[in-house]
């Protein structure tokens, strides 16, 4: 294999290890949702038998399909709100700076649903804030964003095409806040992970509750 690690590093990118470690064991069946050009499927793909990736930009998933390592990773091109998959057929749901162009309540049950019980969703979002409370976390992300620059030989550039898959002019930027995306995870799916990160990132982390046991 030509590798899975096969682009240059990014906010995004970034943060593709902590969605890779939240794999449930015995995973069989994933998907990532904003797939992009492939590289976290691509990635997925290396420990979870069925990977499906998805995305509304035509260029991206051709891209992703055309990919050397693309083998055994279904690629879909339409809008994750009409995505045709059987309730709770998922063991692991990713996505990576897509939840903030959709609506992000309609989205988090559409991928609780989807899930089993025992299931994991792993999110990397962006939110908004307001000075000065941003600051405590724009002043470190831009130094070690200039560090990575300077160690790696880093060149700004998009993993995406310009059209980029989920974007709206309606939806940028971010139309909830980092309190309001938090408060709005607590909601929608009780016993979430939410955590803010530097490069101005989240992550949302949530496994699907198991029926209790009959007595």
């Amino acid at each position: 294999m030509s590798g899975v690690d096969d682009g240059p590093w990014s906010h995004n990118t970034h943060y593709h290890r902590v969605v890779l470690g939240a794999i449930p064991p015995t995973c069989e069946r994933a998907m990532d949702v904003g797939c992009g050009q492939g590289r976290l499927t691509r990635q997925l793909r290396q420990v979870v038998p069925q990977v499906i990736g998805i995305d509304r930009d035509q260029r991206s998933v051709e891209l992703a399909r055309a990919h050397a390592d693309a083998a055994g990773i279904g690629y879909v091109l339409g809008d994750f709100a009409s995505v045709p998959l059987r309730p709770g057929s998922l063991d692991f749901i990713s996505s990576v700076a897509a939840l903030h162009h959709m609506d992000a309540e309609t989205a988090l049950r559409q991928m609780a649903d989807l899930l089993r019980p025992g299931g994991v969703l792993a999110v990397i979002g962006l939110a908004g804030d307001k000075l000065p409370m941003c600051l405590r976390w724009d002043i470190p992300g831009i130094v070690a964003s200039r560090t990575h620059q300077a160690v790696d030989g880093w060149q700004r550039r998009r993993i995406a095409p310009p059209a980029d898959s989920y974007q709206s002019p309606n939806l940028w930027p971010p139309p909830l806040s980092y309190r309001e995306m938090g408060e709005l995870a607590d909601r929608v799916l009780p016993g979430s992970r939410f955590r803010r990160r530097l490069y101005w990132r989240y992550s949302l982390t949530w496994t699907k509750p198991r029926p209790a046991a009959i007595r």
